[in-house]
């Protein structure tokens, strides 16, 4: 992880759930390696990176990028 200051959130296989310092309480993490985030507003606009990292069998990570762009009518 190159920037842990915008770090969210973790879940590890056992069900431990680590959060970071850009926890807001409305993410999500869930053992199927999807993440919710609710009651999204403007200021969460922007670019996001999703790490997976599979342990324990020598499997490699993936790496996934999302963006959250908010329309108002």
């Amino acid at each position: 992880m190159t920037d842990l200051y915008h770090y969210i959130t973790s879940y590890v296989v056992h069900g431990q759930i680590i959060y970071g310092p850009a926890y807001s309480g409305r993410e999500t993490v869930y053992s199927n390696a999807s993440l919710l985030i609710q009651n999204v507003t403007q200021e969460d606009a922007g670019s996001y990176t999703l790490h997976i990292i599979k342990r324990g069998d020598g499997t490699g990570g993936v790496t996934g990028y999302f963006t959250v762009t908010l329309y108002c009518e």
